[in-house]
């Protein structure tokens, strides 16, 4: 356990449908909690079509390897310094196996971010590390589906340690580390209606624009020139969003879900209740 690991200790780790009511309860407590700091603002479009994309990845993906219909990972865990075991959940885009037993979980980034692709990572491995204390070889798949109409850079130093997979691999026994799957929007335009399309050309050009931003930034900054600061809703006080995909701002930053589950200082897990 790296010492940076806020839980101690595992157990009664189990996977759940997204309908089961003590997960439902769970986030309908905390986005009572969110609601108490105010009202929400306006989300971006490439955040709203978002729900949209991981959909259609999961049918994309039902077409081609075995999903099971529980996604959502449930578990008691012990936090270091404390008593007593409390909950949590972990709901993941979609999740390979057979009967009741998981082989692969998978994060979907719809982003054009590979900061975001780095953090879906962690994500990933979050999720093995649980049911990985009940279930052995577990792997973790991040699916990147690009936001923005420019290509992929391979070259990206935050690819460095990433191995990129095709569609085929994913019917191989076993994948090399942290294996990351980009699939083009094309593949699942036939699993998006008519509405989400439109939605999602206004997430293309809300991110391609975001682009165009960061690498204005960055000729700044090369330039030895001071960009302008770029203007940012700050979270609630003592507590940090860490649920669900995030959006992106023009900086590559990402601004708050407004279905967040709130991590308080202690560093504790994001996805606890």
């Amino acid at each position: 356990m790296s010492p940076r690991d806020p839980i101690r200790k595992i157990r009664s780790v189990r996977l759940v449908p997204v309908d089961d009511p003590g997960y439902l309860a769970a986030m309908s407590e905390q986005a009572l909690a969110h609601r108490h700091y105010g009202p929400k603002e306006e989300q971006a479009a490439t955040y709203r079509v978002s729900g949209s994309i991981e959909a259609a990845v999961r049918a994309w993906l039902a077409e081609r390897i075995p999903l099971l219909p529980e996604r959502v990972v449930a578990a008691e865990v012990l936090y270091r310094e404390a008593r007593s075991y409390e909950p949590l959940f972990l709901e993941l885009d979609a999740v390979e196996g057979r009967g009741d037993i998981p082989r692969r979980v998978f994060e979907v980034k719809f982003t054009s971010n590979l900061g975001a692709v780095r953090h879906g990572f962690g994500q990933a491995a979050r999720a093995v590390r649980l049911l990985s204390s009940r279930y052995d070889a577990v792997e973790g798949v991040v699916v990147m589906v690009r936001a923005d109409r420019g290509p992929l850079d391979t070259a990206d130093p935050r690819l460095v340690d990433v191995t990129l997979i095709d569609p085929a691999d994913l019917g191989t026994p076993r994948l090399a580390p942290r294996p990351l799957l980009c699939l083009p929007l094309q593949e699942l335009a036939g699993h998006l209606s008519a509405e989400e399309l439109s939605l999602l050309q206004s997430a293309r050009d809300e991110s391609d624009a975001n682009v165009s931003a960061r690498r204005e930034r960055a000729a700044l900054v090369e330039a030895g020139d001071e960009p302008p600061p770029t203007a940012r809703r700050a979270p609630p006080v003592g507590a940090t969003i860490s649920f669900g995909d995030d959006a992106e701002d023009a900086d590559g930053q990402t601004t708050d879900s407004p279905f967040a589950v709130l991590r308080d200082l202690s560093g504790r897990d994001p996805s606890r209740t």
